[in-house]
C-alpha cells in the first residue's frame, strides 16, 4: 500500500530545504529530519535508504517497506502540516518492530512538543 500522492515528499528542493531549515533527531536505528510548514497541508513523509548504509536491495526495499509503517500506522504522531524525513541506518533491520515504533513514537512526540525549531 502506497502513501497517497499528496503525503509524500518528491523534490530535491524539497528535501535540502527540509535538510537546512528542519530539525534532525538521531534516534539510533534512524535519523528524522523534520520541519513544521504550511498548517493546512497533510503531514508528508519521504524515506532516504541509501546504498552505502544497506547495500542489498533487499534489505533497503524492507526498510523503506518499515519506515512507511511506522509513518502510516501511527498518523497522529506528526499533525498537518509537517514534513518528516527517515533516514535509514543499518542497525535498523536488526530490531524489532515495536521497538522501532516505541522510538518514533517518542521521537515525534519530542519533536512536535518542542514546536517547528526542534
Amino acid at each position: 500500500m502506497r502513501l497517497p500522492r499528496e503525503r509524500r515528499i518528491r523534490a530535491s528542493d524539497e528535501f535540502c530545504r527540509l535538510r537546512k531549515e528542519g530539525s534532525r533527531v538521531d534516534c539510533g536505528a534512524f535519523l528524522l529530519n523534520c520541519r513544521k510548514s504550511a498548517a493546512g497541508a497533510p503531514a508528508r513523509f519521504a524515506v532516504i535508504a541509501a546504498k552505502k548504509s544497506l547495500p542489498l536491495a533487499v534489505d533497503r526495499n524492507r526498510a523503506k517497506r518499515l519506515s512507511r509503517e511506522l509513518f502510516r500506522t501511527d498518523p497522529a504522531a506528526f499533525p498537518a502540516g509537517w514534513e518528516v524525513v527517515l533516514v535509514v541506518r543499518s542497525g535498523m533491520l536488526r530490531r524489532p518492530l515495536a521497538d522501532l515504533r516505541r522510538v518514533y513514537a517518542a521521537a515525534a512526540a519530542r519533536i512536535t512538543a518542542s514546536g517547528p525549531s526542534a
